[in-house]
């Protein structure tokens, strides 16, 4: 079953949460499983993984407050929310935000 574009907006309007894909190179999967992080398989690109972080309202404010956006791209997101090495292998971010807006770094 693929989760749509649509599915990721209503299930953060429903919990309130902002929902940040990050879509990680595959040569880096022994990492993702030695950091323990969930992921899985990219529905649209099989040589990525993606991994889902949720933040609160509160996490989110602080995320912004440390991650400038006019100047971050993906791999800065992915230092931040992941790990430096990790962040290295980030292709992708996309943000879901509770009130149905997208920002997406690629």
């Amino acid at each position: 079953m693929t989760t749509t574009q649509t599915d990721r907006r209503k299930d953060v309007q429903k919990s309130g949460t902002y929902d940040i894909y990050i879509e990680i190179d595959c040569d880096c999967q022994e990492l993702l499983d030695a950091c323990g992080l969930d992921y899985k398989q990219c529905e649209d690109d099989d040589t990525q993984n993606e991994v889902c972080i949720s933040l609160d309202a509160g996490e989110w404010e602080g995320f912004q407050a440390d991650v400038n956006f006019n100047y971050a791209d993906e791999q800065t997101i992915g230092h931040y929310l992941l790990n430096h090495e990790l962040g290295e292998y980030v292709t992708k971010v996309t943000i879901y935000k509770p009130n149905g807006d997208i920002i997406s770094f690629s």
